[in-house]
């Protein structure tokens, strides 16, 4: 008998264990069940898409809701939409997991005398609840976020017609201080809309608008259409960022200007003055600015702000040659006392250089009710003295997000009467009196109008899975339950009837198809400036406490106000910048943690005048050393994932809530001001693992991340020297011999013979941000784990895509055998590098000559598989794999991180993979397969564009590209053909990949 090698024994053990698996499968048995009568509109098999709205944040962006047999999989962005024109941020991908949260309230719960909550009926509950309005309606309050203008008719209407004593608009991070400025300079009630695809120069103070902003989604897209290198005169829009952290939005601009943190209106005035200075403005347009700006000029502003003179001189002459520049005021983060001046400082500037009315545009004054904090504060005050009796609590958690310093958990405690309506646990739902769950935003009825022309609806995609009910139809039936008269105040029906009423001047139906009602809305002309500027007094802010850093609490990309802390997706996918999942941490400058003592991982202790926190500090060169950072959003002690509950530690907290060292402090007009102490920071003493997932932002000079310079693309240059130059000046031999573009296979190779299609991807860096909403769209498409804090800290993290953040080169520095993540950043820098890694399909795959049992192959369209149930989970593709995107099971995910009902959502047609088994990108082949399936039926070849992964459909700016490379014609060979920007990852290894990456264009500082 010849000798059996190691390898034919694998492939035996493999294929005997398949076949003893198949013969005596222990699993369960699950019973498909035909339909009786199938509905018209479901064939199964087939997805079936819903238009509705993303109630996510207040941006309200366009869905369309993909349904397999009556359940939602898939969130995707609505094409038709206004705002996000098809795109879906990771916050709108990763809602869906809100109507499956396994923390959804089963029914109304009523708290007993003993304190644990216990189940009600509606009819007892809302009984209950009609009984106490009925009795002190006066003394009674409804607060919760924006709700869409006929839900807030129904709200407004069941507060006026019970004799409520009123209903607050509560958003953590409104814009109020912008709608106050705003009427200041304006003398209109509204908030501008910026338009940056017009534009030509963009300055941000401050304003984090790719992250965190008022349309995050849409202006990422607006931003890359200003500075598309290809379709844009002189390489398209320059973008400088002011402000003291490099930020997301601030790693994706040309330049970056450190300033002092609340200086941002002093800086704009100066570069007022240095644009009037170089001939900008009307004459009107330079005497309001002198009146407002008084004695501040580069000089003086340099000495305040930390900007050279020369830097302000500069950036105005440039504002002055730009013919469409635009200036954006501070995002949350950055609200300060003075937060109404600053961002009227920034509105005076947009007017003196004529951007209203072009890049700027001042719409009507609204009619809907704004948040108001300063109402909200008066509240608990009333709370406080026993003047509420009943408070009805929605669509917020004010518990977690009002500053503890505000007293509102003393306040609360002092209510009798508290019911939540939220769907899911929270911290306020967790004191509540009596809980009425709301449904999900899949589940019900609804509509938005986010700006005038955009007229959004919600409908449901599902029937609810637990026993909830719609707030609207909850107060329309409590308030026929509370009297005839109350009754006969409200409108007649259900909520769905009411808003069909509401839509009555429209086609429904088409209406419902398409999404809502998108309308083009003719320019409200250019607003003078108001008397209300002169009144704007521009300076430095007040700050509470003596410590020497300055406190910045800004939002999470990820988490915003910590609404999203309790979505599992939003806590693994790496925060942008940091690269931390899971936790909280506290980001301190070089110099600043060498003064203390501290390096990345060390416990800090972060002191204020109103509380303290303890956190692992991130050691960065990225932001000021009198600054220390902190994200908002983590904090909680209940939820699953929100809280350690799924660590199996309930009740503990998961990181810090920031908003506890946040004095209660307002802007000038009364709205929330989160710039407002100083910290004192001191080692505690102990360190902390880090649960980083990228441990290193140094490239190490390799093919990843990279770069060419504008210079060269306009032709400055030949070729070769250019190209030598622009890629980090680090390849010898010129662009062409370094990065030769070639299709995954040759022409010739057999494997490819006769087959239509090469799938390939091209992955523009350029336009990549970082945001990661690619990142969660591949989790919620592919069934992917979400494997928790402690399996991250191992490096067991499952994602089959990542976003690698690379900046300018430097030396890593291992620290007890691991990288210590030390940062690489310097103040100033903005040689940031976004680069997307998944698996590259690569045509010569070094995983495939490695695998024993052949589980991982070529096809020939390009693809390399993976069949899963022969995978014996050896790991030698993922130790061959240079991209290290192959990822291993290590354990049975599915059991432990997707618990009911979750498993509802998953994706029917991708196998939920297990134990021991490999798992990688496929570049979506489902997609490819019903595609395929269509184009049959048709009998035609799938069309360019026909077939797209989750993350190229998500990406807001257009980054990647997918799509057959043997059409000539198709978008993606056209561009994986730039011969002046393409490059393959890690070509040098010879690998072929399908993956073709466009180089980062670098533009250097704006010229004056």
């Amino acid at each position: 008998m010849p000798e059996l090698d190691r390898r034919d024994f694998l492939k035996l053990v493999g294929a005997g264990a398949g076949a003893a698996a198949a013969a005596g499968c222990s699993e369960p048995v699950h019973k498909l069940i035909p339909y009786v009568i199938q509905p018209e509109t479901i064939t199964p098999g087939i997805p079936v898409y819903y238009a509705s709205t993303c109630r996510e944040c207040p941006a309200a962006c366009g869905i369309h809701v993909k349904t397999r047999e009556g359940r939602p999989i898939k969130l995707e962005g609505n094409p038709a939409h206004p705002v996000n024109q098809g795109a879906l941020c990771a916050r709108g991908q990763a809602s869906i997991g809100r109507t499956y949260h396994p923390d959804r309230f089963a029914g109304p719960m009523q708290r007993g005398a003993d304190g644990t909550l216990a189940p009600i009926s509606w009819d007892q509950a809302l009984d209950l609840l009609a009984g106490k309005l009925r009795d002190g309606a006066g003394k009674a309050w409804i607060v919760g976020a924006d709700r869409g203008p006929t839900a807030n008719d129904v709200i407004d209407r069941f507060v006026a017609g019970a004799g409520l004593g009123g209903r607050i608009v509560y958003e953590p991070f409104a814009p109020e201080s912008l709608r106050a400025a705003t009427q200041a300079v304006f003398g209109v009630d509204a908030e501008p809309l910026f338009d940056l695809s017009k534009a030509d120069l963009v300055i941000s103070f401050g304003g984090d608008v790719l992250e965190t902003g008022s349309a995050p989604a849409e202006h990422a897209r607006q931003l890359a259409e200003a500075r598309d290198v290809a379709a844009k005169e002189h390489g398209g829009a320059r973008f400088v960022y002011v402000g003291p952290r490099l930020s997301m939005t601030a790693g994706n601009a040309d330049e970056w200007i450190v300033a002092k943190p609340g200086t941002e209106g002093i800086l704009a005035l100066a570069l007022a003055k240095a644009a009037i200075a170089a001939g900008a403005g009307s004459e009107s347009g330079r005497a309001a600015i002198a009146e407002l700006a008084g004695g501040i000029d580069a000089a003086t502003a340099a000495a305040r702000t930390g900007v050279d003179a020369k830097t302000i001189e500069r950036l105005g002459a440039a504002l002055a040659k730009a013919k469409a520049p635009l200036a954006l005021p501070p995002s949350a983060g950055l609200t300060s006392a003075r937060a109404v001046a600053t961002a009227g400082a920034v509105l005076a500037l947009n007017q003196l250089l004529g951007a209203v009315g072009n890049t700027l545009q001042i719409p009507a004054s609204g009619s809907a009710k704004g948040a108001s904090y300063k109402e909200l504060l008066a509240l608990v005050d009333a709370m406080k003295s026993g003047q509420v009796s009943v408070l009805l609590v929605h669509d917020a958690d004010p518990l977690h997000s009002m500053p503890a310093s505000s007293g509102f958990g003393e306040a609360l405690a002092k209510v009798p009467f508290v019911v939540s309506f939220a769907s899911s646990i929270d911290q306020t739902s967790n004191v509540a009196q009596l809980v009425l769950p709301d449904l999900t935003a899949l589940e019900s009825w609804g509509d938005a109008a986010p700006r005038a022309g955009v007229r959004s609806l919600q409908q449901p995609t599902i029937a609810g899975l637990f026993d909830g009910r719609a707030l609207p139809d909850v107060l329309l039936e409590t308030g026929r339950k509370i009297s005839a008269d109350v009754a006969a105040k409200l409108p007649a029906g259900d909520f769905r009837s009411v808003l069909e009423t509401a839509w009555s001047d429209t086609a429904w139906r088409d209406a419902l198809a398409r999404g809502g009602v998108f309308t083009e809305v003719a320019a409200a002309g250019t607003p003078g400036l108001a008397g209300g500027l002169a009144k704007l007094e521009v300076a430095e802010p007040r700050l509470d406490g003596d410590g020497p850093f300055t406190l910045l609490a800004h939002p999470s990309p990820l988490l915003y106000d910590g609404r999203g802390a309790n979505l599992p997706w939003l806590q693994e996918v790496p925060d942008p910048v940091s690269k931390i999942t899971w936790q909280s941490w506290a980001e301190l400058g070089i110099e600043a943690a060498a003064k203390l003592g501290v390096v990345t991982g060390d416990v800090v202790v972060v002191e204020t005048g109103t509380g303290r926190a303890e956190l692992p500090a991130w050691v960065r060169g990225g932001l000021r050393d009198d600054v220390v950072a902190i994200a908002v959003g983590q904090g909680h002690t209940v939820g699953r994932y929100a809280s350690k509950e799924n660590d199996g530690r309930p009740g503990e907290i998961r990181g810090v809530n920031v908003t506890a060292l946040l004095p209660t402090l307002t802007d000038e007009a009364g709205g929330r001001a989160w710039l407002c102490t100083t910290a004192k920071v001191t080692p505690a003493g102990r360190k902390e693992r880090v649960a980083f997932a990228q441990y290193t932002d140094n490239k190490r000079k390799r093919d990843l991340g990279e770069t060419v310079t504008l210079a060269s693309l306009l032709g400055a240059a030949g070729h070769g020297e250019a190209a030598a130059a622009g890629h980090d000046g680090a390849h010898e031999g010129g662009h062409g011999a370094h990065h030769e573009i070639k299709l995954p296979y040759d022409e010739a190779d057999d494997a490819a013979e006769g087959a239509l299609h090469r799938w390939g991807m091209a992955i523009d860096l350029d336009r990549c941000t970082g945001c990661s909403a690619c990142v969660a769209a591949c989790y919620i498409e592919n069934n992917i784990p979400v494997v928790g804090e402690e399996q991250v800290l191992r490096g067991r993290i499952q994602s089959w895509l990542r976003i690698e953040r690379f900046v300018t080169e430097g030396e890593v520095d291992f620290k007890g055998g691991r990288p210590a993540r030390e940062s690489h950043e310097s103040l100033g820098n903005v040689d940031v590098r976004h680069s997307p890694m998944l698996c590259q399909q690569c045509g010569a795959a070094p995983c495939e000559p490695v695998c024993p049992v052949i589980a991982t192959y070529h096809n020939h369209e390009g693809l390399n598989g993976m069949v899963y149930n022969r995978c014996i989970g050896t790991r030698y593709c993922a130790n061959n794999c240079p991209y290290k995107v192959r990822k291993f099971n290590w354990y049975d995910y599915d059991l432990k991180m997707f618990p009911e009902p979750l498993p509802l959502m998953l994706n029917p047609d991708v196998t939920v993979r297990g134990q021991g088994v490999m798992e990688k990108c496929t570049f979506c082949v489902q997609r490819i397969e019903l595609a395929r399936q269509g184009a049959k039926n048709e009998k035609r070849a799938i069309r360019d564009g026909e077939v797209t992964t989750a993350c190229a459909q998500a990406c807001p700016t257009h980054a990647i590209t997918f799509g057959n490379m043997k059409d000539a014609e198709s978008v993606v060979a056209k561009k994986s053909g730039d011969e002046k920007r393409g490059y393959h990852a890690l070509h040098s290894l010879n690998t072929r990949p399908a993956v073709t990456y466009l180089a980062k264009v670098t533009r250097g500082s704006v010229e004056g």
